[in-house]
């Protein structure tokens, strides 16, 4: 048995392809993720990238597929609190997870949205968890993402730099694999990295700027996670 090893991306994954016939090889591919990794001091250090996956527990759904579709394909670490043992009080542990992490992604899906519309007993808990999280993100200085599952915001995020309303499918994950790749890769997505993305809430007494990362066309409508109102595009976004 003959192993070929060909590196895509150095730290981030490789191929793997083997024969058992060497007249007519029958050659398979696995895709096998690894740590990013970097020589530091001579070594070859391992470094296992992390983002904070902050989210209601009701949106287990969402939440798979977010990891699952987007975090595993890339080797991310993703903290999702509900999944991990967490020491009393459970502020120090999110506290110190998120000064592992690379970013801050805040998982909006059908269940959340549900949650306030209703009222249900466990929204205002899970609002305030989500608040701090923020918060705490906000004065660490790392990126904060609002991404919605095909569904619309109903609850104000004050600090925000990227968002997106794109649905969590398979044929939509390829822009949010690639964000993962360049945290892996040591970038970031401060408010204006790129002009094209840059957005400015227009309305007054909000003004909040993020990088609008969803193609919107001409005549729809979208939501400030801010201020919670209509966002008009007459000629469209991200044409």
């Amino acid at each position: 048995m003959t192993f070929y090893v060909f590196t895509k991306a150095i730290g981030i994954k490789i191929h793997v392809f083997f024969s058992m016939n060497k007249k007519e090889p029958e050659n398979k591919i696995f895709n096998v993720l690894i740590p990013y990794s970097q020589f530091e001091g001579g070594s070859m250090v391992t470094k296992v990238i992390q983002i904070f996956e902050s989210h209601s527990r009701l949106d287990k759904k969402t939440c798979d597929r977010f990891e699952t579709l987007i975090a595993v394909r890339e080797g991310v670490k993703v903290f999702r609190s509900e999944y991990e043992k967490i020491k009393t009080p459970a502020w120090q542990t999110i506290k110190k997870e998120m000064e592992r992490s690379k970013a801050l992604f805040l998982l909006v899906g059908p269940e959340l949205v549900k949650a306030q519309e209703q009222g249900i007993k466990d929204w205002k808990y899970t609002q305030n968890w989500i608040a701090y999280e923020v918060g705490l993100a906000c004065a660490l200085g790392i990126d904060v993402w609002v991404l919605c599952d095909n569904v619309k915001i109903n609850f104000p995020v004050p600090y925000i730099n990227n968002y997106s309303t794109s649905p969590f499918t398979e044929r939509a994950t390829s822009f949010k694999r690639a964000v993962l790749r360049r945290y892996v890769q040591g970038e970031t997505f401060p408010f204006g990295y790129r002009k094209d993305k840059e957005y400015c809430c227009p309305h007054k007494g909000c003004g909040a700027k993020f990088n609008f990362h969803t193609k919107i066309e001409a005549g729809k409508t979208s939501t400030c996670p801010t201020c919670l109102q209509t966002l008009k595009f007459p000629h469209g976004w991200r044409k």
